[in-house]
């Protein structure tokens, strides 16, 4: 059956905007949850410090949900930029609406989720330690701002599968790969480092409300632990650039469309696991290095060398993305 362009259109913003805003929100309402019910707990304990309490769970909140936002804008972009505005042919645009929808969503999800592990430990530190609520809250914002660097790159992706005409000179159904592979590659690679990010911020809050007067050494942890638990979705972004702008011979057809796709795939959905497991050892660290700043360096170490390990399974998604683009 012959559709019309504008209906084939249609049908690309509609399911671009569904994907943004359908995955986009689930982790932030999630993350927002979280804070609301540790402040709640937090209450129960200490109704004294009733106003702190809500105080830092609506900032908590507030700064945790900017990635719902980050997908409200895309999804609103993706319904309504004309036509003319965007790139290519009427089948790589709708392609283009579609992976922009997928790069959002997913980058958002993780992110969103991420960042209701620090709210929620910032809320119950405060209950745990009011005179040091101001320093509590104001790591917890330190470590909310990290984790969301994924769905930065992201909402980056996704402003560039819209308007960018990438990989000139290759075939119409490889250009439609290259745009999912590249909305895979970062939505889904993003979605582990984010929260990963997160779990570590909640560690070292959590440390910082038991022991503040090393509010120094556990921030630099955890900032180190973050760092570190971004790498997949670095790799993400990387491959999603490869695709988008360097492979103008990935191949024709259907040949062209599923190297984009499962390289997209290989290096996005292989950094899920690696981001949460880094943000897993740099909870633990942030935490020690909490309790025990004197062996700081001997924690940090540790957590770096486990961190490594952790992530070797994202390198080595990493190398079968990259066999699949270019040797293959």
């Amino acid at each position: 059956m012959d559709l019309d362009p504008h209906i084939i259109e249609l049908i690309g913003r509609y399911l671009g905007a569904g994907v943004a805003l359908g995955f986009g929100g689930i982790g932030a309402a999630v993350g927002m949850g979280l804070a609301a019910g540790n402040a709640d707990e937090g209450i129960m304990r200490q109704p004294e410090t009733q106003s702190q309490m809500v105080r830092t769970m609506l900032i908590g909140q507030a700064v945790g949900g900017s990635p719902s936002i980050f997908a409200l804008v895309i999804g609103l972009m993706i319904l309504f930029v004309p036509s003319a505005s965007l790139s290519g042919t009427e089948t790589t645009m709708v392609a283009g609406l579609i992976a922009a929808g997928i790069a959002i969503g997913l980058g958002c999800f993780g992110s969103g989720l991420g960042c209701g592990w620090p709210a929620a430990a910032g809320c119950s530190g405060v209950a745990r330690n009011p005179r040091h609520a101001s320093r509590i809250t104001q790591a917890m914002i330190i470590g909310q701002a990290v984790a969301q660097s994924p769905s930065i790159f992201a909402a980056v992706i996704a402003l560039v599968l819209l308007f960018v005409n990438f990989a000139p000179g290759a075939a119409e159904w490889a250009i439609v790969g290259i745009a999912i592979g590249a909305g895979i590659a970062m939505g889904a690679g993003g979605l582990g480092p984010g929260l990963g990010s997160g779990v570590t911020a909640g560690g070292a809050i959590s440390g910082l409300s038991l022991w503040p007067q090393t509010y120094g050494t556990t921030v630099r942890t955890m900032l180190i632990g973050q760092a570190v638990a971004q790498t997949p979705a670095i790799f993400g972004l990387l491959i999603a650039f490869i695709m988008m702008f360097a492979m103008q011979d990935i191949g024709d057809g259907i040949i062209g469309f599923a190297r984009a796709v499962a390289a997209g795939v290989a290096v996005g959905f292989g950094g899920i696991g690696p981001g949460i497991g880094s943000g897993i050892a740099a909870e633990r660290g942030c935490s020690a290095s909490a309790a025990r700043p004197r062996i700081e360096a001997l924690v940090l170490r540790t957590m770096l060398i486990g961190q490594a390990v952790s992530q070797s399974t994202a390198i080595y998604s990493l190398i079968i993305a990259l066999i699949i683009l270019y040797v293959l």
